[in-house]
């Protein structure tokens, strides 16, 4: 088994640091993968690993929210940041700012659409779908479906369709 050299953590963390601050928003675990990988800069294990270490030394925070847990840089966070962001190339910052640019809209409105659902009795399901903003939520709907493919199924296309029925209701009730 190959041991990855400290520097590449290091790396990887300055990276991630990068990522949080300049994202300027909370991101979830599955976007962090997301990204890391899209972009090649690591892999699952080693987000997973510097994830537990800069939360650990207070650098990155950890938040629950009704679908995940979603991390964000803090001031310590930043501090170090500005003291080694030299340390970190600027093709590895270029490439974080380009894909920042192009999906930064697709990040926010994954972050601010929420949908889950709960099991209550044999086959009834409450089916919970929101919309968030700065982590209040302004919209919401609930409904009780009969079976879990049906909930599941919402919550699946409640991320297609939110943005459209959010308008619709609104401008039908205004």
């Amino acid at each position: 088994m190959k041991v990855k050299p400290k520097q590449t953590m290091a790396h990887n963390k300055l990276l991630l640091l990068y990522l949080l601050e300049k994202s300027g928003m909370a991101l979830s675990e599955l976007q962090l993968v997301r990204i890391m990988t899209e972009l090649s800069f690591m892999g699952y294990f080693d987000l997973k690993e510097c994830i537990f270490e800069l939360e650990q030394g207070g650098h990155i925070y950890s938040r629950t929210t009704p679908q995940n847990t979603v991390y964000g840089i803090t001031d310590a966070g930043i501090n170090m940041l500005d003291v080694l962001v030299n340390d970190l190339r600027l093709s590895f910052r270029e490439t974080v700012d380009a894909y920042l640019k192009e999906h930064r809209s697709e990040l926010e409105l994954e972050s601010q659409l929420v949908g889950e659902y709960i099991k209550l009795a044999q086959n009834e399901y409450r089916v919970i779908l929101k919309v968030l903003e700065h982590d209040r939520t302004i919209f919401e709907i609930n409904s009780i479906v009969y079976s879990k493919q049906e909930a599941q199924k919402i919550v699946d296309n409640w991320r297609k369709n939110a943005v459209s029925i959010y308008k619709d209701v609104v401008l039908r009730l205004g």
